[in-house]
């Protein structure tokens, strides 16, 4: 999985332009953003919605037998992190590179899991979900 995956890396790194100053000529039009096309925001919004509700059901099915995988509630296996703690001490690309490695964790219990790319994508997404901006709670 790791040759792709740094095949993919080293094609998406050749494609990207090189630093250094931008300079735009004034009658230059400007390209547009996600932020200056709503239709574009929303779509992006949409699958990620999609995106999120996939690795949720993935952590229904996979991961709640011991996990809490909400914002609220008790691991039904005490010496399993709810996730709404794990994604407050790990970082969304942390987590993503575990799951891609495989999962290794301190407690036997943890049954050793492999993911591919678009699973990984979908319960990052989900995690993401978990993680309560600044003056906001957690979703329920």
């Amino acid at each position: 999985m790791r040759v792709p995956t740094i095949i993919g890396l080293l094609l998406v790194g050749a494609c990207s332009p090189l630093p250094g100053p931008r300079v735009e000529s004034p009658s230059a039009p400007r390209a547009s953003s996600t932020q200056d096309n709503p239709a574009v925001s929303s779509l992006s919004t949409a699958l990620d919605r999609e995106s999120a509700s996939r690795g949720r059901a993935m952590a229904i099915v996979g991961c709640a037998s011991c996990h809490a995988i909400d914002a609220a509630g008790d691991s039904p296996l005490a010496v399993a992190a709810p996730f709404r703690e794990i994604v407050r001490r790990r970082g969304s690309d942390d987590l993503a590179a575990a799951f891609e490695q495989g999962l290794v964790t301190t407690h036997p219990a943890m049954p050793p899991y492999v993911f591919g790319a678009s699973q990984i994508h979908d319960l990052t997404a989900y995690l993401d979900t978990l993680r309560a901006p600044v003056g906001r709670p957690s979703a329920p």
